[in-house]
């Protein structure tokens, strides 16, 4: 008898298997992705002419994303970052007797743990409704409008998405954080004792010849620091509104572009002000950014301003302008440039300066204004050249509220030279190599009038795949 419930628990499972497999098998299946791997030469990254230091280095990233249509209308989507990092960092055996197995150890930082190697970002269902759709998972988050201050992140939401002609309308609740099942001892007599994080969007695009315009509103709250229950109530709670108006137009030879992020909110409303110390504080916050290019067959030039406000020392209201965001692609390869601050880390880092937001995995732009100018020229459709020039400001020379730098040295960031040069390879394979040169500004002094600031240049190649 145990044998026969036994063989007919393998048939069943056989049976799901296979059903399974056809199901999926029936699945329209897309793959996509990126795939790339970038040299690097950071001469005096620290800008410290007492600890000049040079960081070489190679690393490297694959994206893949997978669309399973399931059925007309429906669909799932899947998305996985795999090996992201620099070369070395990755297990290898550190000889060749360790490779025989006769003894142990490896380099670099994930050691044996494989998994650290693949981390899966989004999955989400997409389904069609009359008039729109519905979008129901983990997805991207971050993105609106013109690539600046875009961070291409991931957040768990549900979002719909309406077309009416050349309008398009949505809506969107993103899940920051749930405090549910995470050992804390919420209040629930307080009504801001939640401690979640939430968001809601509303936005609405209007398409016409050659261009759209949109606005997009955000209401933030993070109610993470709220009262639970142990002794004085010190809880208080984050809420603000986001006005995020942007347009983009093509008119003949010319682009143009703006967008504009304001914020206004508390950044710190307390549950209980009669506590010393509990004041209330108000938030503000502002972006703005503002780019011209013009196209002459082959040549092309443009111009730019980007701005993200800064806190004042002597203000009790909190800034909160956000950042530059790290896919926006008209940055530069040094000063707030992707690539290199991720890799090559914290650009000024010698002198205690900081220049740019610290929280993520990469150095975004904040507390400045930049003016940029470039000029470009395709000799082939396949080879691409550009030189630009760009100089930065900070807006206020305390880069950040909560600490205790008010008597900065100065506020400038420098002048920047980068050349870059690509070529296509195949039309999904292009390679690039860029030269960049800070004259870096006093502002890299920090708070030491003494410091000798130091300037740099970086030396960068990149081979880019796209599927």
């Amino acid at each position: 008898m145990g044998i026969m419930k036994r063989l007919m628990a393998s048939l069943l499972a056989v049976t799901m298997v296979a059903g399974f497999a056809l199901s999926v098998s029936a699945a329209d299946v897309k793959f996509s992705g990126s795939y790339y791997v970038l040299g690097a030469t950071a001469n005096d990254w620290g800008l410290n002419k007492e600890d000049r230091t040079t960081a070489s280095l190679y690393a490297q990233r694959l994206r893949v994303g997978t669309d399973f249509k399931v059925a007309e209308g429906l669909t799932l989507t899947t998305q996985f970052d795999a090996l992201e990092g620099r070369w070395g960092q990755f297990g290898r055996y550190q000889n060749e007797e360790m490779s025989r197995g006769t003894a142990g150890g490896w380099n670099g930082a994930d050691g044996t743990n494989d998994s650290k190697n693949i981390s899966f970002d989004r999955a989400y269902v997409t389904f069609a409704v009359p008039y729109g759709s519905f979008r129901v998972g983990r997805g991207s988050a971050g993105n609106w409008g013109t690539k600046f201050a875009n961070q291409d992140g991931d957040s768990d939401q549900i979002a719909y998405t309406g077309n009416l002609g050349n309008w398009t309308l949505g809506w969107k609740i993103e899940k920051g954080y749930e405090s549910v099942a995470d050992g804390v001892n919420w209040n629930t007599n307080h009504s801001q004792a939640d401690g979640d994080t939430d968001k809601y969007e509303i936005s609405g695009i209007y398409k016409f010849k050659g261009g759209s315009a949109g606005l997009k509103i955000a209401y933030n709250r993070d109610a993470r620091k709220t009262y639970n229950g142990a002794g004085p109530d010190t809880g208080y709670k984050k809420e603000y509104v986001a006005f995020q108006p942007y347009v983009q137009a093509t008119l003949g030879p010319v682009f143009l572009e703006a967008e504009l992020n304001y914020n206004t909110g508390q950044a710190n409303d307390y549950e209980d002000n009669n506590v010393i110390g509990h004041d209330d504080r108000n938030l503000r916050g502002m972006s703005a950014y503002l780019h011209g290019k013009v196209n002459m067959g082959p040549a092309y030039f443009g111009a730019l301003y980007a701005y993200v406000s800064g806190q004042d020392p002597k203000s009790k209201t909190v800034n909160s302008g956000g950042d530059g965001g790290r896919a926006w692609d008209q940055n530069n390869l040094i000063l707030w440039g992707y690539y290199a601050n991720k890799w090559a880390g914290m650009l000024g880092g010698g002198n205690g300066a900081l220049y740019g937001q610290t929280g993520y995995d990469y150095i975004a732009m904040t507390n400045a204004h930049e003016l940029k100018a470039y000029a470009g020229f395709n000799p082939t459709p396949k080879w691409n050249i550009q030189g630009s020039v760009a100089y930065a400001v900070a807006d206020k020379t305390a880069p950040t509220n909560g600490i205790n730098q008010a008597d900065y040295v100065d506020h400038k960031y420098g002048t920047e030279v980068d050349l870059t040069a690509s070529y296509k390879i195949f039309d999904n394979l292009t390679y690039t190599v860029g030269f960049g040169y800070l004259w870096a500004g006093d502002y890299f002094k920090g708070t030491n009038k003494n410091a000798n600031v130091d300037d740099t240049y970086l030396l960068l190649n990149k081979l880019d795949l796209t599927f």
